[in-house]
């Protein structure tokens, strides 16, 4: 009997240090009123300044933004007419009058390296609830082709942040493959008076072929912004120097699956935090692909590649977040499409105390996943998973259900 009580009592202790995994059934889906052309972009950012995040989504022909809780849909801008579609937005007080703004990458054209492409901003107006009030756009930039992601960086080291552009493609590049061109990675510096003066623009990088996306983050961990980048070549960290006319130092962590283009390299990145004071950066390989890859740091580059899953169809977005409070990030990744049996959706990757990966789907076959990002949107302290989706043409918010 005392070896049974002591067997429970250490059951009981040894719970509490491994806290259970993320399941199917810990997420309450909520589906927002809102219906979409293609949801290339979301993010959870205070708009009205009420304390509380909203959802800005970057849809085809608009730019929209779902005021929380209520979720009632604005119409930040609507270019119906437009020959082309949104395709990326960057969150910021560019003005610095204390609302928030957005930097857009608009004109997207995937398959014309030659022309088009174009990177503007949108100024918030006093009040974004009032219809009657409208989103002022300016004009950066209006020939940088196959424009597809951004976010903002201080990789100077001003105290200013910048606005980093990463075409899809490099310029001129020629199919099947895109390989015989790189492309050349912008940072554009805000000037004093961002409405009237013109904005400087240098570039970061001309080495790396086919970049999906990019993440910034203080890679080497000296408090100063890096970005981590996904292309034909894998996965590298750029980090810069501080001065305005540094050139990147370019590290590879990541190998990639180096197939033939365009079946090649690495389409997404994101990095988390495991509980040893290491990090993992998460990928899908190759671009558009069909693996959900993890390089978990190691003292020797590049660092060890170890794919999770392929039991997917065009990967399409990645995130790194703790979704169970415990002291490693999970991941979470979206697929697009189906590929039957398989199905589209939101998939989370827990990490398990042998150091082994545990799949959980989550509603899968609701969102054909463009994009996601997650976020605390009711205050609670836990994370949300906000997914939109192209095929399913919807948007959707994963409640974590109470424990």
């Amino acid at each position: 009997m005392q070896f049974i009580i002591r067997k429970l009592q250490f059951l009981l202790f040894m719970a509490t240090l491994c806290p259970a995994r993320v399941q199917g059934d810990d997420w309450r889906p909520e589906v927002l009123p809102v219906e979409l052309t293609v949801g290339y972009a979301v993010r959870a950012v205070d708009l009205n300044r009420d304390d509380r995040l909203d959802i800005v989504i970057v849809d085809s022909k608009r730019i929209l933004w779902l005021e929380n809780p209520s979720w009632k849909v604005h119409v930040i801008q609507s270019t119906p007419l437009a020959s082309a579609d949104n395709v990326c937005m960057a969150p910021l007080d560019i003005d610095r009058d204390g609302d928030i703004d957005l930097a857009i990458g608009y004109d997207w054209q995937p398959n014309n390296t030659k022309s088009g492409g174009a990177i503007g901003w949108l100024e918030s107006p006093a009040d974004p609830t009032d219809p009657t009030l409208t989103w002022k756009l300016h004009i950066l930039k209006e020939n940088e082709p196959t424009t597809h992601r951004m976010n903002w960086g201080d990789l100077d080291r001003d105290g200013q942040p910048e606005l980093i552009v990463a075409p899809l493609k490099g310029r001129l590049s020629q199919g099947p493959g895109f390989e015989d061109k790189a492309v050349r990675l912008l940072a554009f510096s805000v000037p004093k008076d961002p409405v009237n003066q013109p904005w400087s623009s240098r570039d970061l990088d001309e080495s790396l072929h086919v970049m999906h996306n990019f993440e910034v983050v203080d890679f080497d961990r000296d408090k100063h912004d890096d970005l981590l980048v996904a292309s034909f070549e894998g996965v590298h960290s750029l980090t810069f120097g501080g001065r305005s006319t540094s050139p990147a130092k370019r590290t590879n962590i990541g190998i990639g699956h180096q197939g033939q283009a365009p079946a090649r390299g690495s389409s997404e990145v994101r990095i988390g935090k495991l509980n040893d004071n290491r990090s993992f950066i998460a990928t899908i390989e190759p671009w558009h692909g069909n693996q959900v890859v993890v390089y978990e740091q190691s003292e020797t580059l590049p660092w060890p590649r170890l794919m999770l899953d392929d039991q997917l169809r065009w990967g399409h977005a990645v995130a790194c977040c703790n979704l169970d409070n415990d002291v490693e990030d999970e991941l979470v990744i979206g697929v697009r499409d189906d590929a039957a049996p398989h199905r589209c959706g939101v998939r989370v990757y827990d990490r398990d105390s042998q150091g082994k990966w545990q799949r959980t789907l989550v509603e899968p076959g609701q969102v054909a996943v463009e994009d996601l990002v997650s976020a605390d949107l009711n205050g609670d302290g836990k994370l949300e998973l906000i997914a939109v989706g192209r095929a399913t043409h919807n948007a959707v918010i994963y409640w974590p259900n109470a424990k």
